[in-house]
């Protein structure tokens, strides 16, 4: 197998080829706001942010580059939150000069006024005079007034913007506790905290995404609390299996888990060293279409289970097909059911980083092309489950 394939973007599937997937919306959204004129001569004070800012603009096109999707969306976040923070900085102080240029002119006012007053005596005009100062008073009052508003304005939005980075570094610090728990078994040993951390997670991300800072930090702080509180539970426990286990009978266990899957067909192949423990799915798609059925997400629901209980053992996800159709387009085919395959597994928590993906279109058929049941037989995905064979 050419290991192009494995590592191959699952993004732009129709083109059956590696490529670089959309640029993500909070690299847009930063860029835009680099271009604020706002930016476009900044002081001392909001160089530092700005420059900070820059930084994690490359480093999120890097990353992007890379294909790490969630770190280019965090540094674009992040470069978001300096960019507004430096943008607010700048008015708060455009603000103040416009303040001082107001009280400047108050001063002059009341130097008019002062001279008016030495004149009241021996002019008539001085009513008319008095009323001007008057509403010269008022103007400066008003614009006073929506100066403090103004100030108000900014101070709450950068309020709001410290709320949201902490609420950012909430989610990244109660994800890591979670995959902490994960590298323990949690799921398996501790299950029940395991289950609630992940689910205050998920509803820290819905506030997040809601706009809702404060609520979201607060479930994170309780979702990070909680996985902690698994890994402590589960420990003891990962750690008297792992004694008790070999790694071949980890195997064993691990293979004969697989069999008990449901509505799975398992059969071994060795390469050399390489054990495949491969889970043949089948009806997981309906005619030719890429989008898994409900019937074929509950399959995976098991399949998730066995993946999870063995984290350690990396994956292999390929797409086949039948015969009827152009090559590239079985291809093409093959590998986009390949990858609906492998976001569902990444949805229910498997670890993206275990798993690489390929398509084959109709190479290596397990019936005759002939017949409808051998094309059904053939229309599959293959799950490989990889390890080291034992002698």
């Amino acid at each position: 197998m050419h290991k192009d394939w494995f590592w191959c973007l699952p993004v732009l599937v129709a083109l059956g080829g590696c490529a670089t997937p959309p640029k993500l919306k909070e690299i847009v959204a930063l860029e835009k706001l680099r271009d604020d004129p706002t930016l476009s001569d900044p002081d001392r004070k909001a160089f530092d942010l700005l420059a900070a800012a820059d930084g994690l603009l490359i480093q999120s096109l890097a990353e992007w580059e890379k294909r790490n999707l969630y770190e280019a969306r965090r540094d674009a976040l992040l470069g978001q939150i300096k960019l507004k923070t430096a943008v607010a900085i700048l008015q708060a102080e455009a603000s103040s000069r416009h303040i001082d240029q107001m009280e400047g002119e108050l001063a002059i006012a009341r130097d008019e006024q002062s001279h008016l007053d030495d004149q009241l005596a021996a002019a008539s005009e001085e009513v008319a005079l008095l009323q001007r100062w008057g509403a010269v008073k008022t103007s400066v009052a008003q614009e006073r007034e929506a100066m403090s508003g103004e100030r108000k304005k900014l101070a709450d939005q950068l309020a709001d913007a410290k709320r949201r980075a902490d609420a950012l570094d909430g989610l990244r610090r109660a994800e890591l506790a979670v995959k902490t728990a994960e590298t323990v078994e949690a799921p398996r040993f501790a299950k029940g905290r395991y289950d609630a951390a992940v689910g205050m997670l998920q509803a820290a991300h819905t506030e997040y995404d809601a706009g809702h800072w404060a609520e979201a930090l607060a479930r994170t702080t309780m979702a990070e609390s909680t996985a902690r509180a698994s890994v402590d539970e589960a420990r003891p426990a990962y750690e008297r299996a792992a004694r008790s286990m070999s790694a071949g009978a980890r195997d064993r266990a691990l293979e004969a888990d697989a069999t008990a899957v449901p509505g799975v067909t398992v059969r071994l192949a060795r390469e050399g060293e390489l054990q495949r423990l491969v889970l043949v799915l089948h009806g997981l798609f309906s005619d030719r279409k890429t989008t898994l059925s409900p019937e074929g997400g509950k399959a995976l629901d098991a399949v998730k289970d066995l993946l999870a209980k063995y984290p350690s053992y990396p994956l292999q996800l390929t797409g086949y097909t039948d015969d009827q159709g152009k090559p590239d387009d079985l291809v093409a085919l093959s590998l986009a059911r390949a990858n609906a395959v492998y976001w569902a597994l990444v949805t229910r928590g498997i670890d993206p980083k275990r798993v690489s993906i390929d398509g084959k279109g109709p190479a290596n058929p397990l019936a005759d092309d002939s017949t409808a049941s051998g094309r059904a037989e053939n229309l599959r995905v293959e799950l490989s489950i990889l390890y080291h064979a034992s002698e």
